[in-house]
């Protein structure tokens, strides 16, 4: 169980400590992507800001030299002097080269005023999400998980705004897994089909069946599996509303894998069988989702990959953290530092921390509205911390000895003129 730092409870058994720690360099590197975009923004801003400026230098000079040409009237007549030939070349050679200039010119104001490309910004915060999800996950997340003999597996985390989908390379088996292997000696009765009649309930020994699909949605868990692993047969799929249901719900199939539907309800020592059964799949899929490979973050009903703003999602995961940041700052007992405590053993409590610094250090190069970000989420150092830092600094200072302070040396006594000096001067 775990503990805020003054003792009260905690509300998650996650260790908050490191889904901080890690969700901190997520954001810093999604917003550190969408700082990049604002300055090749700007840059793009000023360079079309210096190309308009430079087409209206070109008007000018243009104009100044038509002006200057004018005065020696160019003319192309034949009876047009030297002067004015002179100057009819001279101004068609400048109106060509500021021609050319100008095309030179809307080329680049044209660069200059394209958008850059968010492609790739969005690839960044994409790897910054995925390196979060790969290793963490979000307080109170819903996992969903589905495998398949032919397909293989993978996995969905529901949590607040983000639904992430997963890929599960490391998937325990690659093909149809024999029962024998995961339960040995299972014995299960179940409905099986028979030459004349409904099928009847009948023991089926499952060593040598084999588990052909089996998904998790929450906490109910669906089994298919057939007779036999080597060859095509009838098979059957349970339903589980829990791994230690008491009863499960089964649905027979044909060769083909599809239900006749007859469906029925196992009990008693079939279901804590199936039961067995499904909490060895369940424990067999737990390293594949711990080697999950992120596909897809969905924030909302929008994929992030489809966003056009890199800082998005690392505003929605600190959103989605903040209140909980800001909570653990104030209950912990350390000045500067987010706390937890974990009960280990009756009497025994470990504390988990980190110092803000250390998360500050994450983030300080960022510009700062996007370092604001973090500390309206309760990572920045409050007044009272600042206080009671300051206190502590003052109490570590060696007093220094007080110095004595010699009295002012006594005022020279001036005798007070007499009458008859008065009356000399």
């Amino acid at each position: 169980m775990y503990r805020y730092g003054d003792g009260t409870p905690f509300p998650y058994e996650e260790n908050f400590i490191d889904i901080v720690g890690a969700a901190v360099e997520s954001c810093a590197a999604m917003f550190a992507a969408a700082a990049q975009l604002d300055a090749l923004r700007a840059k793009a801003r000023d360079a079309k800001r210096d190309a308009d400026q430079e087409g209206a230098k070109l008007a000018a000079l243009e104009r100044s030299i038509e002006g200057a040409v004018a005065l020696s009237q160019p003319s192309v007549s034949r009876d047009a002097s030297l002067v004015q030939q002179t100057a009819l070349r001279a101004l068609e050679g400048a109106r060509h080269a500021i021609t050319m200039a100008r095309g030179a010119l809307d080329k680049r104001s044209a660069a200059a005023a394209a958008e850059p490309r968010i492609d790739r910004a969005m690839q960044a915060a994409f790897a910054a999400a995925a390196a979060f999800f790969d290793t963490h996950h979000l307080p109170r997340t819903a996992w969903n998980w589905a495998w398949k003999a032919v397909g293989g597996a993978e996995a969905t985390a529901f949590a607040a705004r983000f639904t992430v989908t997963f890929d599960l390379p490391d998937a325990p088996w690659t093909g149809p897994a024999r029962i024998g292997a995961l339960v040995p000696g299972l014995v299960v009765r179940l409905p099986h089909k028979r030459m004349l009649g409904k099928p009847a309930p009948q023991k089926v020994q499952l060593d040598k069946g084999a588990l052909m699909e089996a998904e998790r949605d929450g906490e109910e868990i669906t089994l298919v599996f057939r007779e036999h692993a080597q060859k095509a047969s009838a098979g059957w799929r349970v339903t589980l509303d829990r791994v230690s249901a008491s009863s499960i719900t089964c649905a027979m199939l044909d060769e083909k894998g599809q239900a006749t539907g007859v469906e029925t309800e196992l009990g008693g020592d079939d279901a804590a069988a199936i039961g067995r059964l499904a909490l060895a799949v369940v424990e067999a899929m737990q390293p594949a989702l711990a080697a999950r490979k992120t596909r897809d973050v969905t924030i909302g009903k929008t994929a992030l990959r489809a966003l056009v703003d890199p800082g998005e999602p690392g505003r929605a995961l600190l959103d989605l953290l903040a209140p909980t940041i800001r909570t653990m700052c104030q209950k912990s007992r350390v000045p500067g530092e987010i706390s937890l405590k974990r009960d280990v053993a009756d009497g025994k409590r470990e504390e988990l921390f980190v110092p803000r610094v250390a998360l500050a250090a994450k983030y300080a190069t960022l510009p700062p509205e996007y370092r604001k970000l973090f500390e309206a989420a309760g990572l920045g150092r409050d007044v009272q911390s600042v206080a009671d830092e300051e206190e502590t600094e003052t109490d570590r200072r060696p007093e220094q000895p007080q110095r004595a302070v010699p009295p002012p040396p006594p005022l020279p006594i001036r005798a007070a003129p007499n009458a008859k000096t008065l009356m000399a001067s």
